[in-house]
């Protein structure tokens, strides 16, 4: 029996496919490009990765922020894990599989600018393909007055420890502008999806304020490991001021 022969059988016998290769097509669900209003406060882009070849083979996804707005936050998940950009993230996939909870989120604040960022996925098998695609985030400025200024134009966060694992202590200082801040006053705690998950009702608002979050609910169940958003409400409106903090 030849050489070529027996290579032949023994593939055909293993199950192995005769000419088995690396491929994947990666497209994005949703227009690249979104304009936003001051009302905004979660944009998010979807992408679709489906594993074209026929052997199993794990993808690298890197996501970087271009261009940035100051004061924005971006996060982006893959392979059922979420992080910052500039952290390598990791998916698996079989022949014919496909991920569509791959997405990238932008939180915007009242600045206005074009948030620019690039995901770029390549195969951990045959890292010679690859491919990145490019998203924007656009707010511009309207022609209506500003009204969120009229109250609050300035907060700070501070927050120790952070990572944290049982409680974290969350210090906010708010600055004013000359019109007094009126209504009621929430601090609000989201995931990473932008889900309310905890609320902090009836404020008073200080020089100096303080409050404890110990890492659960409005129900009182605790919250998974992850990245959660803190943003300051008064009247309705989203204040110009947010803090990333990690729960481990």
């Amino acid at each position: 029996m030849s050489q070529s022969l027996k290579i032949f059988l023994i593939a055909l016998l293993g199950g192995m496919p005769l000419f088995a290769q690396y491929s994947f097509d990666f497209t994005c669900l949703d227009d690249t490009t979104k304009y936003i209003t001051d009302t905004t406060t979660l944009v998010q882009f979807y992408f679709r990765l489906e594993n074209t070849g026929t052997l199993p083979d794990s993808y690298a996804f890197d996501c970087r922020v271009i261009d940035s707005v100051p004061g924005w936050d971006e996060l982006y998940c893959a392979g059922g894990s979420c992080a910052l950009p500039g952290i390598i993230l990791y998916d698996y996939l079989n022949p014919g599989e496909v991920d569509t909870n791959i997405y990238i989120a932008v939180y915007p604040d009242s600045h206005y600018g074009t948030e620019f960022l690039r995901l770029h996925v390549s195969s951990v098998k045959s890292p010679n393909l690859q491919q990145s695609i490019n998203v924007y985030v656009i707010k511009e400025m309207g022609i209506t007055e500003d009204k969120e200024g009229l109250s609050i134009n300035t907060a700070d966060f501070q927050s120790y420890p952070n990572p944290f694992r049982n409680k974290i202590n969350i210090k906010y200082s708010i600055g004013h502008s000359v019109e007094p801040v009126s209504g009621e006053t929430e601090l609000k705690i989201y995931d990473a999806t932008g889900r309310l998950i905890k609320q902090f009702n009836h404020l008073t608002i200080q020089p100096f304020n303080q409050i404890v979050w110990d890492g659960t609910d409005d129900r009182g169940l605790a919250v998974p490991a992850g990245i959660y958003f803190i943003k300051l409400e008064q009247n309705g409106f989203k204040k110009p001021a947010k803090m990333i903090i990690r729960l481990k």
